[in-house]
């Protein structure tokens, strides 16, 4: 059914029309006589309807329910978060359905999720728990309940069906919401109901009621109904592709039934009962209106062509609307006015535009990323006038720029390093004896060799860092130093020179010009339109900022970080394009063949019809090629080269380089990037998906500019991860599922010898799929050959090692399953769990264990920790807690990664950022007040009962250096946990006066029931008169008496804020 509706809803891509704002109006004209059921290719087509159809229609109520996240068969149940959604979604619909006025409903879905069985809609009348502020509430009772209904404990919430209770305070993720919800109680009042940040655990909004949403669903048992039963009287859109994803639903169920008997076909609705449920509706197919605006932006004078093209249309009695974000639009606005001499009128919904007179000018807020037609209305979007300049949607969370370089959390079992004392292992927590009748305070238990014990007092935790390893990969230190104090002093000094040298390097690097690349917008404009989506927030401000450095005169050297398929390469492509429209060479290097021939023919699509040579470089040229692209480089006539590290090799050329692009570079050798660096007299520009620690130096000492891309692209969804025992009957399931939705299937081993017997039994489970294979004993040519072919869609399944873990993008792979996933790295999971769902189909991972041996509690523990962390983004969560160190000589050269080896990542990091500022010529000493006051502080267990949060908290609380962090730890404390105790009140109170002291410099406090005494720090002045102190022997006493500990602690905190000018 050509030019109608149903393409629109069958695409799964932004790019060509109609897109999903068009889609959206065509359902709101739909939409504005009555309700519909609309069904969509995928989720992420059916999402962005969603999004899209609620601006279109803000008086109608627009509901989306997903099908199961789950295979036909499987034992593994959906995602609480998917089922929490569809749960809400159908009982939203049970609700509405008994409403006799009120407005029109449309409930957004997915072909496979037409195919499903649901239970009736009564069955959705009970109502989940619920809560109120003001409400009274008994918060055991509530957590009984949660977990009776399917919601998980765990110590922290940041993943929808997880609950927690400590004291007063419950956090619950309900797994039909977008953020976590924290429930405050005092006196069996619900005094606070706080929405906060998973990833932070802070509050970001106030709320005065929620329904907790179940994690389960009711059974279906024998009253199995389609989801149009739970909207009657609707009518019905589906696509031609989302019915054909509904059929293929229902030849894998069949299949899995006939493996599972036990399963059956009960889950799902047969063909003939699906055409009797269809036969009973209103069935439409809105068509689609004539062709879209041009863009403008590609236009010498996009403004004036614009207004050519909307007086035409006015006469002619179309309505003209902008759409657009709300700041776009107010940009347009002003200056459409000034085009066409009237100013835009703001109109609420697509309704109030399809009613407008004929001719009118009108503005809409609805992001769109192009203009359409519908009968009387020419839509232009914002980004049709102001192409890569229009707002991007914001997404929210994602690391930011200064989360990067946070110093790593410390846990029980974490490797650290103590300066003073070298590599332990955390044991936990002890109490200190405490003086008299005063408790003592907490000290963290540190474990060395031969059985040595060190309790670190809490205060003094800033000494401990991270170190970033497993406690079975690094040999720990002796407490009588002898290993550790040699080892810190050569360290000290190598990293002071390393300091010095980079300091110079920089410094030098500050005073070079480079080629301004600037060139035609017009041109710039038309190569950006041919990205196919939309660019997120990050990548948009990557972008910009690359497009600043270029033009600026000086030489770029930007690198720019980002999970994995976040859109990096859509940065490179753009930094090629600037230098190549202005004239220049660009060479762009990629660590293997494969992803250099990827990269190549992307290049060569996108540069087609700009007049600008693309050229390949790698061992898989032939000899001829590879001459002809020397000589191209040579006299300018190939301008954009792409390839592995070839482009710096033997007998390489450049007429007129002024960019190098390097990729992965963190699987560069240190040698092989300085030889890439060096091709460039001008700009640099480098992609890693690894943050820490290959990133850490440049961007430390300013040699980088740095760009972090932690949001996903628009269209990606969280990859759905599942841990279990190896079954054969799954993984059939799973492959041929995605060979159903035109897909492919990664299937890795930790082995080679695994290799033989997986792909015999591949053989017998799935024989109608072609398999290929690639591991690191073929010969180079032969891995190349079977991965570049997979690339390009050949093959359904592709066997491997971990030899796939970087460098290959398989847009149509979307489903991975890993044998004897315990025998892999955290970080390596994660790398290979980035090969999947990178279009815009959700991916999924399938890690299998081995049935017949019983896994290590922590090997399973950090499986479950890869499945936990399955939102978007993750990476940076992962990298920080299974950080390994691997490739750090890639990046720093080897005398310096084997000193990071040494000492660890984090104290590593501080060792250097000290050193660098003394070689800048400030003053960096590091010193800690003393405190003798009698008295110590704690955090109590019955206030925060996981130990290893107490850790965390007691270890960030050392590092603090000001009192207004302390201030804010103490906001965070109360937020996270309730009212805070007097022991913590004690502990802050104690940690405030620290950092007052230290910004008053005073060296040390005593405390004593006759008098405060104050010593201060080399150098310091104190105004004894000023303060009523009396000096004595470089000492100044305040005589006041003060029996109460807690009374003495207040004075000298109140004294020394006001020696420190507070």
């Amino acid at each position: 059914m050509p030019d109608s509706l149903h393409d629109a809803l069958a695409r799964p891509d932004a790019a060509p029309p109609p897109g999903v704002a068009e889609s959206a109006a065509m359902l709101a004209e739909v939409l504005a006589t009555g309700d519909l059921i609309a069904a969509a290719v995928d989720e992420v087509r059916a999402l962005a309807l969603t999004h899209a159809l609620a601006a279109a229609a803000p008086d109608a109520t627009v509901i989306f329910c997903p099908g199961s996240d789950a295979l036909p068969g499987e034992d593994a149940p959906p995602s609480p978060a998917n089922v929490g959604q569809r749960v809400s979604a159908l009982r939203r619909l049970r609700l509405l359905a008994g409403e006799t006025r009120r407005p029109p409903v449309a409930c957004i879905t997915t072909g496979e999720a037409l195919a499903r069985a649901y239970p009736a809609p009564a069955d959705f009348d009970a109502a989940p728990p619920a809560v109120k502020q003001g409400a009274p509430l008994d918060l055991a009772t509530l957590y009984d309940t949660l977990t009776g209904i399917g919601y998980l404990a765990d110590e922290r919430v940041d993943e929808p069906g997880e609950v927690a209770l400590r004291g007063q305070v419950l956090d619950v993720f309900p797994a039909d919401a977008a953020l976590p919800l924290r429930v405050e109680v005092v006196d069996g009042t619900i005094a606070a109901l706080r929405c906060y940040d998973p990833a932070d655990q802070r509050t970001v909004g106030e709320i005065d009621a929620r329904e907790l949403g179940r994690v389960s669903e009711p059974p279906t048992g024998e009253r199995r109904t389609t989801l149009l039963d739970h909207l009657p009287g609707a009518r019905v859109i589906v696509s031609d592709a989302a019915d054909a994803r509904r059929r293929r639903f229902l030849t894998l169920a069949a299949d899995a039934a006939r493996r599972t008997p036990k399963r059956a076909l009960r889950d799902v609705i047969g063909e003939e009962a699906w055409q009797a449920a269809l036969a009973e509706r209103d069935v439409v197919t809105p068509a689609r209106e004539g062709e879209p605006p041009p863009r403008f932006a590609e236009h010498k004078a996009p403004l004036r062509a614009f207004a050519t093209l909307a007086r035409t249309a006015r006469d002619a009695g179309e309505r003209v609307v902008l759409l657009g974000s709300a700041r776009d639009l107010r940009f347009l606005r002003r200056r459409v006015a000034r085009a066409l001499k009237e100013e835009p009128a703001v109109v609420a919904g697509w309704t109030e535009v399809t009613k407008a007179p004929p001719g009118a000018l009108l503005a809409l807020e609805l992001a769109a990323d192009r203009g359409f037609r519908r009968v009387g209305v020419l839509a232009v979007a914002a980004a049709d006038l102001l192409g890569s300049r229009a707002e991007r949607e914001q997404v929210a969370g994602g690391p930011t720029d200064a989360a990067l370089f946070d110093v790593g959390e410390i846990r029980v079992g974490d490797v650290v390093v103590h300066e003073d004392h070298g590599i332990g292992v955390v044991a936990g927590l002890e109490q200190l004896p405490g003086d008299g009748d005063t408790p003592g305070g907490d000290a963290i238990k540190l474990n060395y060799a031969d059985d040595g014990v060190r309790l670190v007092p809490v205060g003094e935790a800033d000494r401990i860092w991270r170190y970033g390893a497993e406690a079975d990969a690094v040999t720990l230190d002796r407490l009588d130093g002898s290993s550790w104090q040699k080892r810190r002093g050569e360290i000290d000094a190598a990293i002071a020179q390393s300091a010095r040298d980079l300091t110079a390097l920089a410094a030098e690097r500050a005073e070079r010009d480079a080629p301004a690349l600037d060139p035609d917008p017009a041109a710039y404009e038309r190569f950006a339109s041919g990205f196919a989506f939309t660019e997120t927030a990050d990548q948009a401000r990557a972008i910009a900022a690359v497009r600043a450095d270029l033009a600026a005169g000086r030489p770029m050297d930007r690198l720019v970080i980002g999970d994995v398929g976040y859109g990096k390469t859509e940065v490179a492509l753009r930094a090629a394009a600037l230098a190549a429209l202005a004239g220049r060479q660009v060479a762009i290097a990629a660590p293997t063949t494969v992803l250099a021939r990827q990269h190549l023919e992307t290049f060569a699509a996108r540069f087609e019809g700009t007049g600008i040579a693309v050229a390949g470089l790698s061992r898989l040229s032939g000899t001829a090629e590879r001459r002809r692209v020397k000589a191209g480089l040579a006299d300018g006539s190939v301008q954009v080269v792409v390839g592995t590290g070839a482009v710096a090799g033997k007998g390489v050329t450049y007429k007129d380089l002024a960019l190098v692009v390097i990729d992965e570079e963190q699987r560069f050798g240190a040698a092989d990037k300085d030889k890439l660096r060096a091709l460039s007299a001008g700009h640099v520009l480098t992609l890693s998906a690894t943050p820490i620690p290959r990133t850490l130096q440049g961007a430390l000492v300013g040699l980088q500019q740095l760009s972090i891309i932690a949001t996903p692209p628009a269209r990606r969804q969280p990859i759905r991860t599942a841990v279990g025992a190896f079954s054969p009957e799954t993984l059939r399931a799973a492959l041929l599922r995605e060979k159903s939705r035109g897909g492919q299937s990664f299937v890795v081993v930790p082995r080679i010898a695994d290799m033989d017997a997986l792909a015999a039994q591949l053989e017998r489970l799935v024989p109608e799929l072609d398999v290929l294979q690639a591991h690191g004993k073929m010969p180079a040519d032969a891995i190349d050959e079977a991965m570049v072919r997979f690339g390009r869609g050949d093959g359904d399944v592709l066997l491997a090692t971990n030899i796939i873990e970087a460098g290959l993008d398989v847009p149509r792979a979307n489903t991975m399953v890993i044998a004897h996933a315990d025998r892999f790295g955290l970080s390596q999971l994660h790398q290979l769990r980035g090969r999947v769902g990178r279009g815009s189909r959700r991916g999924q991972v399938l890690l299998f264990t081995d049935p017949e041996h019983e896994i290590a509690p922590r090997t399973l523990k950090r499986l479950r920790t890869l499945e936990a962390f399955d939102r978007l983004g993750a990476g940076f969560a992962i990298s920080a807690r299974d950080l390994d160190m691997r490739g750090a000589g890639d990046l720093l050269g080897e005398t310096q990664a084997g000193h990071m080896k040494l000492i660890g990542i984090d104290l590593y990091q501080q060792l250097l950022e000290g050193a660098l500022r003394r070689a800048r010529g400030e003053d960096v000493e590091r010193w800690t007040p003393e405190l003798q006051l009698g008295i110590e502080g704690r955090l109590p267990e019955s206030w925060i009962p996981d130990e290893e949060l107490r850790v965390t908290f007691y270890a960030r609380l050392a590092r603090i250096t000001d009192a207004e962090a302390v201030d804010a730890l103490e906001e965070e404390l109360a937020d996270r946990f309730g009212a805070v105790p007097d022991e913590a009140r004690t502990l802050l109170a104690t940690a405030r006066l620290r950092a007052d002291a230290r910004a008053a410099g005073i060296a040390k406090v005593s405390a004593g029931p006759a008098a405060l005494a104050l010593e201060p720090h080399n150098g310091t002045q104190l105004d004894a008169a000023a303060f009523g102190l009396e000096e004595k022997d470089r000492r100044f006493l305040l005589r006041e008496r003060i029996d109460d500990p807690l009374a003495r602690l207040a004075r000298a905190g109140e004294l020394v804020q006001q020696i420190a000018g507070g």
